[in-house]
């Protein structure tokens, strides 16, 4: 069963005309049957490997499907049903963005209370919603890579955005 980063890495491997899958296995450190095993999926990865990968290949959404699975992101297009139909997928996203917002206001009126009065219901939400709002930041990521893509915006020029933000914010 393929996973998402797996998808992506077959996905990179068929764009890249750079290097060899052999190339891209030396300066991975793995083996060529070790990346044939992670292109299909049947063998998992770890954060270095996912990172390396990504770095060699140098594929934009190779890197994002690698943070993503590193920090436990999940993605609204991951939905197998509305993969193929964008306006769709924008709808969910935006309904669970709605719904984030709700949970946000729970969570801001629960951290206000005491931990030790707090209700389960709240602690709850305290729990639930980092998880949430992870996932609402890669739904904008998604989103501005997606429009980039379409805009004609090389991806390597929007890493270039996120790698700088990421350098001035941390």
């Amino acid at each position: 069963m393929k996973n998402k980063f797996a998808e992506q890495l077959s996905l990179a491997l068929g764009k890249n005309k750079t290097l060899t899958q052999q190339q891209i296995a030396d300066r991975t450190y793995v083996s060529p049957g070790q990346l044939s095993r992670l292109k299909s999926g049947s063998r998992s990865t770890n954060p270095q490997i996912r990172k390396s990968l990504a770095n060699v290949i140098n594929d934009f959404w190779l890197s994002y499907s690698g943070a993503r699975e590193n920090f436990g992101v999940l993605s609204f297009q991951n939905d197998r049903q509305l993969q193929g139909d964008m306006f769709s997928a924008l709808m969910k996203q935006k309904k669970e963005q709605r719904e984030r917002e709700r949970i946000e206001v729970e969570f801001e009126e629960a951290i206000t209370v005491k931990p030790r009065d707090r209700t389960p219901a709240q602690q709850l939400v305290i729990e639930r919603y980092p998880r949430e709002y992870a996932e609402e930041i890669s739904a904008e990521i998604t989103d501005l890579a997606k429009k980039a893509e379409y805009a004609g915006i090389p991806m390597d020029k929007l890493q270039e955005v996120i790698d700088k933000v990421n350098q001035e914010n941390g």
